[in-house]
């Protein structure tokens, strides 16, 4: 994660100072292209702002019942410590943000804090624990998300909390909004009713907004191989690892699925 923030500060430098060099991660080749799905206004649309640029609405994508996500209900997103005042303006006004919920370290927290957003609550809850800086060791961050008892804590705080926001939006995020935010939208999606097909696609988009391809479908099928492991399913997992009720996942289909 410290090479990846790294290489992102090298590439907004480059821009900054007219350098035509494209970044190293951009993708070239047809094999990099396939880890960049075109973006949709009709689902998964990207939300433009001018100090953050991986943010998009988890919503639109049909169920398994025939149903669809909502839109303007749950908003995923990097690093909210550059925002404007155009942006938190934007996010209080236009889609309704009224919880942010912060998966950082508390380390990162202080160095980079939210810029707030008014009239929103902020609830966070670290899934790495106190650890943050993975370098170039992905899949050991992959198998931390899976199996520490710091990640299963912060998966329950945050799917209690979308079980309790039955008004506004809730934006949750990490550093980069890929990593971190990407197996939380897969937990949450997994109890909505989304196809892993769609879960996948959600997760890779974040290599399309950042223009990178950091994001790989090996390491989320490793999340979900390490859960398996432990649990047998994803739905064994959100039950019995991470401790939500029946009524909670009740809930939350109630709050972010359009009516049969």
């Amino acid at each position: 994660m410290k090479v990846r923030a790294m290489l992102a500060s090298i590439s907004c430098s480059l821009v900054l100072l007219g350098v035509g060099v494209a970044p190293a991660q951009a993708a070239t080749t047809q094999a990099d292209a396939a880890l960049q799905p075109a973006i949709s206004k009709k689902v998964n649309a990207p939300i433009k702002l001018q100090g953050a640029e991986n943010v998009r609405d988890l919503g639109g994508y049909k169920t398994k019942t025939g149903q669809r996500v909502k839109k303007d209900r749950l908003l995923r997103s990097d690093s909210l410590d550059k925002l404007t005042k155009a942006d938190t303006k934007k996010l209080a006004k236009k889609y309704h943000v009224k919880e942010v919920f912060d998966l950082r370290t508390k380390a990162q927290i202080a160095e980079k804090p939210d810029v707030k957003i008014a009239g929103a609550k902020y609830l966070g809850s670290s899934i790495l624990g106190t650890k943050s800086n993975y370098d170039n060791d992905d899949e050991g961050m992959y198998r931390d998300m899976a199996n520490k008892p710091a990640a299963k804590k912060s998966y329950h705080k945050f799917l209690v909390a979308a079980a309790k926001n039955k008004k506004g939006a809730l934006l949750f995020h990490c550093s980069h909004g890929m990593d971190r935010t990407g197996t939380s939208a897969a937990i949450l999606y997994t109890i909505l009713g989304v196809s892993k097909k769609d879960i996948q696609r959600d997760y890779l988009l974040s290599n399309t907004q950042l223009n990178v391809t950091w994001a790989k479908p090996a390491l989320l099928n490793l999340f979900y191989s390490e859960v398996k492991g432990q649990y047998g399913s994803m739905n064994n997992y959100i039950k019995k690892g991470l401790k939500i009720t029946p009524a909670q996942i009740k809930q939350i289909k109630a709050n972010y699925l359009t009516k049969a």
